[in-house]
């Protein structure tokens, strides 16, 4: 078994965990999706402090890293607007479905990535299966808008990739990654500046007066804090296996995160429903169940038919 798939996994389930506490906070804490996206970026700069122990990369890998730091923030933006305005489980399995398709036409394009029979029916599977979960009837259907929302979202993410992928085999690993924070930084100042409300949001955050207020915002960062350090310990994981294996194949394993969803749920039990404004039924249940399964499938001929 190829050293990058359990890593992968690891990093997706840690996605997985982090998705739920976006959700929670995106319901209770953080009115604009904007807000939360700028913030979380201009967090992520914290990682420049290893920048003494890197190499600062060579000025034909720039632009790599540039695109990569700066796409990925833009994507993370969408996602958390298509997340606040629907449910996760099916926001997070459109995008995923997504996300693959998008990457494997993007390394095939510029990398030259190709996949063995077995692991595009793997893929197959994989597509399927997020189709599956995504789907829905009446009152459950997504508008037109928030598709759209999701489907720029997952081009943003495979963007992104592929350029980290890119500059991956450019310079080195940590040092792409590490200095790809600081366009990242500059993008979300951007967006808390410029789009509309995020910085009156933001300077609500910050300066707060009212002490019940301020007892609720430091719950709230602190959940943030916990969210992100499961997505930041997830997406390095998930970036260092697409440095050692296939971008696309690494991709298409984020079934393995609204798998993950899907069951905490399933068992989460009304309360945890309610929170995360899942509507809940036995065909819903049934077509989940169904699409696990696929999942299961597909990562079996994925691993062996890459």
């Amino acid at each position: 078994m190829s050293i990058w798939l359990p890593i992968a996994i690891l990093g997706h389930l840690l996605n997985a965990g982090a998705f739920l506490v976006d959700k929670t906070l995106l319901s209770t804490s953080f009115k604009r999706s904007g807000t939360y996206a700028a913030l979380l970026g201009i967090l992520s700069c914290v990682v420049l402090f290893a920048a003494p122990w890197t190499y600062v990369p060579s000025v034909e890998a720039w632009p790599a890293v540039a695109g990569f730091g700066t796409l990925f923030v833009l994507a993370v933006w969408m996602f958390f607007e298509a997340l606040r305005r629907a449910e996760t489980t099916r926001v997070v399995p459109i995008i995923g479905s997504l996300i693959p398709i998008f990457t494997l036409i993007d390394t095939s394009i510029f990398l030259g990535e190709r996949l063995s029979t077995g692991g595009y029916i793997g893929f197959g599977f994989l597509v399927v299966a997020t189709g599956i979960l995504a789907s829905g009837r009446g009152k459950e259907r997504l508008p037109l808008a928030t598709i759209g929302v999701c489907v720029l979202s997952a081009f943003l993410f495979a963007a992104s990739s592929a350029l980290g992928k890119y500059g991956f085999q450019t310079a080195g690993f940590l040092d792409v990654f590490v200095w790809s924070r600081l366009p990242a930084a500059v993008v979300a100042l951007g967006i808390a500046f410029l789009a509309p409300g995020v910085r009156g949001e933001l300077a609500k955050l910050i300066f707060v007066k009212s002490e019940n207020v301020a007892v609720k915002e430091s719950f709230a960062f602190g959940l943030m804090f916990f969210g992100q350090a499961c997505g930041a310990f997830g997406f390095l994981l998930v970036q260092y296996a697409i440095s050692l294996g296939s971008a696309s194949v690494v991709n298409s394993l984020q079934a393995v995160q609204y798998a993950a969803l899907v069951l905490v749920a399933w068992f989460g039990g009304e309360r945890l429903a309610g929170l995360l404004h899942e509507r809940r039924s036995t065909s819903s249940y049934i077509a989940k169940g169904i699409a696990i399964v696929l999942v299961a499938i597909g990562l079996y001929l994925v691993t062996y038919g890459a």
